[in-house]
């Protein structure tokens, strides 16, 4: 059974229904951003979304996390109860305090939901490890690399608990051995935790290794041009899935699908 087949028997986490999103210019020009989006997500499942620059990934993920309203069209996320967040953001840009240590930081969602103290610090211990950051849990940021900085960033996520998980290009600006090294913890993390992901990138190597399913967005208007399933086996490893031909595949695929966006984009961002 595929993926996507195994996505259509488990409850729909995130149904979004004939989305639209128009952005205007200082000089009154309309832009259409996103054009009839049309996407159910499953419970437990990582998706990523690709396309070139400009084709609305961002505006759609800011959308689904609340921090935009769309024009028409609507975003329904399937609560697991009360007590959970609906959604947990992981930014390209750094996002921690600067004036809290790494396992404050960590511990922060878990406070604001007034999570009892005992079982905070369990939790905050637990994801601490996991990212292998126990050495410098007392650490600020200041004190902390790039990469370092956004385990912390990461560990908070999954520390929330929420009902979805959106990640904005969160490895975007790190250099490609840091890249790596997160990408194997996400995977750890999502294997043990099984939360709903939405992860936004540009690398494709990075959406084959993370994703169930890929959503490819054509050029602006962002509209869903194709869905591609990524039937490699899990557990994954970030190293050696790259020599699976299957890989190459779909590799080769998603750059057929992007190639003429790409050579057409304005180099613009939405």
């Amino acid at each position: 059974m595929s993926h996507a087949q195994e996505s259509d028997l488990r409850s729909t986490k995130i149904a979004i229904k004939r989305l639209h999103k128009n952005f205007w210019l200082r000089d009154g020009q309309k832009v259409e951003a996103l054009r009839d989006i049309e996407l159910d997500i499953g419970e437990g499942e990582f998706v990523s979304i690709i396309g070139a620059s400009g084709c609305g990934k961002t505006t759609l993920l800011r959308i689904i996390g609340g921090f935009e309203d769309a024009d028409s069209g609507s975003v329904e996320i399937r609560s697991a109860g009360q007590g959970r967040l609906a959604t947990s953001t992981v930014f390209q840009e750094e996002s921690v305090f600067p004036w809290l240590t790494a396992e404050e930081n960590v511990g922060y969602g878990l406070r604001i939901l007034k999570v009892p103290a005992q079982e905070r610090r369990s939790i905050i211990d637990h994801f601490i490890e996991k990212v292998g950051l126990g050495p410098f849990r007392k650490a600020y940021p200041a004190q902390l690399s790039g990469g370092m900085r956004q385990r912390v960033s990461v560990a908070r996520a999954f520390a929330n608990q929420p009902d979805v998980l959106l990640m904005d290009e969160p490895f975007g600006a790190l250099d490609e051995q840091t890249r790596l090294v997160l990408q194997d913890e996400v995977l750890r993390l999502w294997n043990e935790h099984r939360r709903t992901v939405l992860f936004v990138t540009h690398n494709l190597d990075e959406a084959i290794t993370l994703s169930d399913r890929i959503i490819v967005l054509g050029a602006r208007p962002g509209r869903v041009k194709a869905v591609i399933d990524v039937d490699l086996p899990r557990p994954r490893n970030v190293i050696s899935l790259r020599s699976n031909a299957r890989y190459g595949e779909l590799y080769q695929r998603l750059w057929d699908l992007l190639r003429n966006d790409i050579a057409g984009s304005d180099g613009g961002h939405a």
